[in-house]
């Protein structure tokens, strides 16, 4: 299971949003703001990376399912913690942050049982998110906001494919 601790802020300006949308006044920036975290949202589902750094707390049972588990977003940084169902916070393990995907290690197997439910805190997402990234979530927000109206069977305009071929680039799965 993942729960996101604290609620991410959008990390670019609606002004920025404005501009790319060529929207010349503040009339609809509700719209701008929610398309954006449409936008945000769909690639961070896709990707398993999260555009806005936020707090992440994951739980698993047992030392089999805490044993190389792969952290499920990205990317992480270094203050994860692992705390046991009673509260105490566990020794014996460290992050591998080199592998492709976060991974907890184990390295003290006897201060972990069997049947007990861990929690791993982290915290996950970009402080900055890279350039080609930004252009591709603010492409998938244009998308979102002038296609907000549409219904019908079938689509009307497509995801521009350079949005999918950059989100792909920082996936961790098939976009």
């Amino acid at each position: 299971m993942i729960e996101y601790i604290s609620t991410p802020e959008i990390p670019i300006s609606v002004s920025a949003l404005r501009d790319h949308c060529r929207v010349y006044d503040s009339s609809f920036d509700t719209q701008l703001t929610r398309a954006w975290y449409a936008a945000a949202s769909d690639i961070e589902k896709r990707s398993g990376v999260l555009l806005r750094s936020c707090q992440v707390r994951e739980s698993r049972k047992g030392l089999s399912g805490l044993a190389g588990h792969r952290l499920q977003v990205g990317p992480v940084d270094a203050s994860t913690i692992v705390v046991k169902a009673d509260g105490v916070v566990m020794t014996g393990w460290e992050l591998d942050l080199n592998a492709q995907d976060a991974a907890i290690c184990i390295t003290d197997r006897s201060e972990f049982e069997r049947d007990v439910v861990y929690t791993i805190d982290y915290t996950a997402g970009f402080t900055m998110i890279p350039m080609d990234l930004m252009v591709a979530a603010l492409e998938l927000t244009a998308h979102h906001f002038e296609n907000r109206e549409s219904t019908t069977d079938r689509p009307l305009y497509a995801v521009p494919s350079s949005v999918w071929s950059i989100v792909q680039n920082y996936g961790r799965a098939k976009v």
